[in-house]
């Protein structure tokens, strides 16, 4: 990877890590899901208002890493206003392309794209991917606590 994409990849890591969009809880969620990697000690809640089988409105509550809490941040952005079936294939799509060496990332121009920086970094990996997990569990109708 060259030098400039990894200083934009890492720069916008770090916008949402320190500015992250939706942190908060959402008082109208019918969905949600609180995820822990034991490994790390990431924990993080997804908190969905679905309605007409879109998700209306995504939020997140972590105490979690930087590549966590970017990608949580990053997630409330791509999903909001989104046909959960098409939320559900994009969510699993993603965590296959960053958990295997071998797929390549093909992601939508924006922000996402810096997940792929991750992928050189295998134990950080879960970090990116422990919100979309999250967000699959808030999206198949259970409330999961899984601490």
């Amino acid at each position: 990877m060259n030098p400039d994409l990894k200083s934009l990849y890492r720069d916008t890591l770090l916008k949402h890590s320190r500015e992250p969009s939706n942190r908060e809880l959402l008082p109208c969620a019918n969905a949600t899901a609180k995820l822990k990697n034991p490994l790390c000690g990431d924990l993080v809640s997804i908190h969905l208002q679905i309605d007409d089988d879109h998700v209306k409105q995504a939020t997140f509550e972590a105490q979690c890493c930087s590549i966590c809490m970017a990608s949580a941040s990053m997630l409330t952005e791509n999903v909001a206003r989104s046909p959960i079936q098409e939320t559900q294939v994009f969510a699993s799509s993603l965590i296959d392309m960053l958990t295997d060496p071998d797929k390549k990332l093909s992601l939508p121009e924006n922000d996402l794209n810096a997940l792929s920086g991750v992928k050189e970094f295998p134990s950080r990996i879960r970090c990116a991917t422990l919100p979309w997990e999250a967000l699959l569990a808030a999206l198949a109708g259970r409330v999961k606590d899984q601490v």
